[in-house]
């Protein structure tokens, strides 16, 4: 027996989508009328390496893989079970109501989107009535020394009635950049364990992504559901 498989016209004239157990069944065919030989030669020409630019030792162990393989015969065998081959018979559907998969990607944003505005709300709704108090002192400049003397050690060192001792260091260093934030119209950051604690914390990253993953799954089978009844499939 003698096989032949020249990869570098088969990934011309064959792509993986059309190369079956036939054409391997006929190559099989015309080398073996050339000639009778209890050999299996497999010629790739540096094919492996140039085609798929994958490195030396990469191909050497691709070539090998294909000598110690029975190609004709696993390709036959997987011709011989596609029909029995599993299925997703929503992935024609989901093909149909989102082509492009950009409803699935908005709905994924913007569920992120929802779940850090919702964690920014909780913050500011947190810090409100302090930031009240500190608006109450005047100026700015007067609310920025009320903040000093509250959470700084200059409030500790003056004896400041205001300074926060029942609060951790860690604690009146955040409630100093939350609450400065909101006085001068910046950003407070959602990395706040104090305020978001009776919500359970801080968003975990694995979670708000598990969350917005179900939002994109869910619109899509909603978009399904709706295009079977439109049409009348069960």
């Amino acid at each position: 027996m003698n096989v032949n498989l020249y990869a570098e016209s088969a990934i011309q004239n064959y792509p993986a989508a059309t190369m079956n157990s036939t054409h391997c069944r006929q190559k099989n065919n015309e080398t073996s009328s050339a000639g009778k030989q209890d050999s299996v030669e497999i010629s790739y020409k540096g094919s492996f390496a140039a085609a798929f630019d994958m490195d030396d030792e990469t191909a050497g162990r691709l070539e090998t893989a294909m000598q110690n393989a029975d190609i004709p015969a696993l390709l036959e065998e997987i011709e011989k079970q596609k029909g029995s081959l599993p299925v997703d018979g929503e992935w024609h559907h989901r093909r149909i109501v989102d082509p492009d998969g950009k409803i699935y990607s908005l709905t994924y944003v913007e569920s992120l989107l929802r779940q850090y505005q919702c964690a920014e709300d909780t913050i500011k709704a947190y810090y409100a009535e302090a930031h009240r108090d500190n608006l109450s002192q005047g100026s700015i400049a007067d609310s920025m020394n009320y903040l000093s003397l509250k959470y700084t050690k200059f409030g500790l060192l003056v004896g400041s009635p205001y300074y926060r001792s029942d609060m951790s260091e860690a604690e009146r260093q955040m409630s100093l950049y939350q609450e400065k934030a909101l006085l001068l119209g910046g950003r407070v950051t959602i990395g706040d364990p104090y305020a978001l604690a009776a919500s359970g914390g801080p968003i975990n990253i694995k979670d708000a992504d598990r969350i917005a993953y179900q939002a994109a799954q869910d619109r899509i089978d909603a978009l399904i559901s709706e295009y079977k009844r439109a049409n009348g499939i069960a």
